[in-house]
């Protein structure tokens, strides 16, 4: 879950301890077994449903609008109404510029009367529309050791969107990998999460076993701190 906060509180993670491709993979393989059984039926279930519902049209229903504010973490995040009529108008309209969607946003102060970057939150739009695109939160960049940094807005907006070009790189290269793709059929055979499951795009299970992984790496970091 998203802390009550006007914008995402992402780890604080060392940029100067990168993470190559090559460790990512052999963690995601390392760790198959521990990833997999972290990913529950009901995230699957929600996912494959807001999927569907998104296909048939129903963004401004409002079963739609209160299923994605919960499993997306929207109205945990001190968003006010506004923003969050913007955002399902832009995901409503299919507005599919990172950077426009970031603008658009941004003008509209937050429950703190803040105006911030919603990065996190533009990744799901944009995933949402087009499901080979990679999705970014706080379990990921406990993963990548990559965060969004900037001190204004133009910063934030540029760092956002070198991010989300370095995402665009990297699942693919991920995807491309054997290991990865041994771990990609597993979770897609794992009877628990049904049929419906094998129709999730490789990138989506990518996405759900980066996101499990970096749950765990975060878990054990609290357990050490």
């Amino acid at each position: 879950c998203t802390p009550p906060y006007h914008e995402i509180s992402l780890p604080k993670v060392s940029l100067t301890e990168k993470v190559t491709n090559l460790e990512i993979i052999e963690e995601i393989y390392k760790r198959q077994d521990e990833i997999i059984s972290s990913i529950s039926r009901e995230s699957v279930d929600v996912y494959l449903w807001l999927k569907d519902e998104y296909k048939k049209g129903n963004v401004k229903d409002n079963l739609f609008q209160f299923v994605f504010r919960s499993f997306y973490g929207l109205d945990n995040a001190g968003l006010t109404n506004k923003q969050k009529m913007k955002y399902f108008e832009l995901l409503a309209n299919k507005e599919t510029n990172l950077e426009t969607i970031l603008h658009e946003l941004y003008e509209l102060p937050t429950l703190r009367r803040k105006k911030s970057i919603q990065f996190s939150f533009t990744t799901k739009l944009l995933h949402t529309i087009d499901n080979s695109k990679p999705i970014f939160d706080k379990e990921v960049s406990a993963v990548i050791h990559k965060t969004r940094t900037g001190n204004n807005k133009e910063e934030k907006i540029k760092s956002a969107k070198n991010l989300y070009a370095y995402l665009e790189d990297l699942y693919p290269k991920l995807i491309g990998d054997k290991k990865v793709q041994k771990v990609i059929n597993k979770f897609r055979s794992k009877s628990e999460f049904g049929d419906d499951a094998k129709t999730i795009s490789d990138q989506k299970v990518l996405d759900f076993l980066i996101w499990s992984l970096g749950k765990l790496k975060r878990k054990k970091k609290d357990t050490l701190d």
